[in-house]
C-alpha cells in the first residue's frame, strides 16, 4: 500500500516539476523580449493571452492582476508598440477604444504577440 502512495506522490512531484519547468521556460522567453520585465507586466500579457481571440477590457486586466488602472495602463503600454515615454515597446499587445463605450479600452494580442504566445505554448 505504501508503494502505491509513493508512486502516486512521485507522479504528483513529476507533474509539479513539469509545471515549474514550463513556468521557468515562459519566464526565460519573456526575458528575451525584456530582461527587466516585471511579473505584473507578464501577468497583464497572460491575462490577455488567455482570453484570445476576444479582447479584454483594461478594467478586467486591472481586476485580475490586482493593479490600479494607471499601473495596468503603463504595463499595457510597455507591451504595446510605443511605451508611455515614447520609446519603442514590445509590440505584443494593442489597445483600442471600445466602439460601444469610448471610455473603455480593449486590449488584444498583436500578430507578434500571437507568435510569442505560440512559442510559449510550444515550450
Amino acid at each position: 500500500m505504501s508503494s502505491a502512495i509513493t508512486l502516486s506522490t512521485r507522479r504528483e512531484l513529476s507533474f509539479d516539476a513539469l509545471k515549474l519547468r514550463t513556468i521557468s521556460n515562459a519566464i526565460e522567453l519573456l526575458r528575451t523580449f525584456d530582461s527587466e520585465m516585471q511579473a505584473q507586466t507578464a501577468m497583464c500579457l497572460l491575462v490577455v493571452a488567455t482570453a484570445h481571440p476576444e479582447p479584454v477590457p483594461m478594467r478586467e486586466i486591472s481586476e485580475r492582476v490586482g493593479l490600479a488602472q494607471s499601473s495596468t495602463s503603463r504595463n499595457v503600454a510597455l507591451l504595446g508598440a510605443v511605451s508611455r515615454k515614447g520609446s519603442p515597446g514590445l509590440n505584443l499587445l494593442q489597445a483600442r477604444e471600445d466602439v460601444s463605450d469610448r471610455r473603455t479600452k480593449l486590449v488584444s494580442l498583436t500578430s507578434q504577440g500571437k507568435r510569442f504566445i505560440n512559442q510559449l505554448l510550444k515550450g
